[in-house]
């Protein structure tokens, strides 16, 4: 297959539509059907900004514990800031440890999706995913399914939105 969506000599049309149109879902470069099509979920989150953001709402807490505590004259303001602060931090953490895990699953499950959107090509006439193969469904199907497919493959669906859970659920 070449890189203009042609097979054998032709162009693999789009089911849908007749198109010859399409091109593997691996190439497509638009912005918001990149996105739509993404084999994996975005694990761009960076843990150590995430520390330095808790850690300085945890200070700005506890500083603000501290600071009505000897202006309203309210000396129990002073451990409900620092308790405040501690479980910001806690909060933190927590958060860091869960894109950590979130990462990890990505890594894991990445050849699983690859494998699963193998074959997929995207019309943009009908805004769709189909395989030429036949795949997992017959047709078009939307990029919410596609991408419920694919993440459900490589073990982070759960990860989906509400619309690509929706979607799937609608044409199954």
């Amino acid at each position: 297959m070449t890189n203009n969506g042609e097979a054998h000599g032709g162009p693999v049309m789009c089911p849908g539509c007749g198109t010859g149109d399409t091109v593997p879902v691996a190439e497509v470069r638009r912005g918001k059907d990149q996105i739509r099509l993404a084999l994996a979920p975005n694990t761009t989150g960076d843990g150590c900004a995430n520390f330095v953001e808790g850690t300085v709402i945890a200070g700005l807490v506890a500083c603000g514990g501290a600071y009505y505590a000897d202006d309203r004259g309210w000396p129990w303001l002073l451990p409900a800031g620092i308790v405040a602060a501690l479980l910001v931090m806690v909060g933190t953490v927590a958060v860091i440890r869960s894109e950590g895990k979130d990462k990890r699953r990505v890594r894991a499950g990445a050849d699983r999706a690859a494998g699963a959107a193998a074959g997929a090509r995207f019309c943009s006439e009908c805004d769709g995913v189909f395989f030429p193969s036949g795949g997992p469904w017959a047709g078009v199907a939307t990029p919410e399914r596609f991408r419920h497919h694919a993440w459900t493959a490589g073990g982070y669906g759960d990860q989906l939105d509400e619309k690509a859970k929706a979607a799937a659920e609608e044409q199954v």
